[in-house]
């Protein structure tokens, strides 16, 4: 067998190409998902915030979803200007966790002082509460 006699080069296969996009596409949505998956819950707390912001107490009150023995006047007294942090001018929403399939933990500074605050978001209803964690 000579070099003229010898077989044509087989064509590259591509394959390595789409497992290589395959991987790259696992990674980012993986992160994305990460990333994003308590996005809503966040968006819930920052709603309410800005709500409280704004000086609109019976609409913040109502994003609370405040249980029947939680009151209005105790709202006020935790969240009114007379509360713990006093008229909320500036909020930070630092990050967020899992805390089980139903509770999602958000954690947050409010008019810059710390520690800072972790608020419970129940991922139906967007509810909220104090976390007892």
């Amino acid at each position: 067998m000579t070099l003229l006699d010898a077989p044509p080069p087989k064509k590259p296969r591509r394959i390595g190409r789409y497992v290589l996009l395959a991987l790259v596409i696992l990674i980012v949505g993986g992160m994305a998902y990460i990333l994003l998956r308590n996005l809503p819950e966040e968006r819930a707390v920052s709603r309410f915030l800005t709500t409280l912001e704004q000086g609109n107490y019976q609409e913040a009150y109502r994003l609370w979803q405040p249980s029947a023995s939680y009151s209005y006047q105790d709202f006020t007294h935790d969240w009114g200007e007379q509360g713990d942090y006093g008229k909320i001018r500036a909020f930070k929403i630092l990050g967020s966790r899992s805390k089980g399939s139903q509770t999602v933990i958000v954690t947050l500074t409010v008019n810059n002082q710390q520690p800072p605050l972790e608020l419970l978001v129940d991922r139906k209803t967007k509810g909220l509460a104090y976390s007892i964690f």
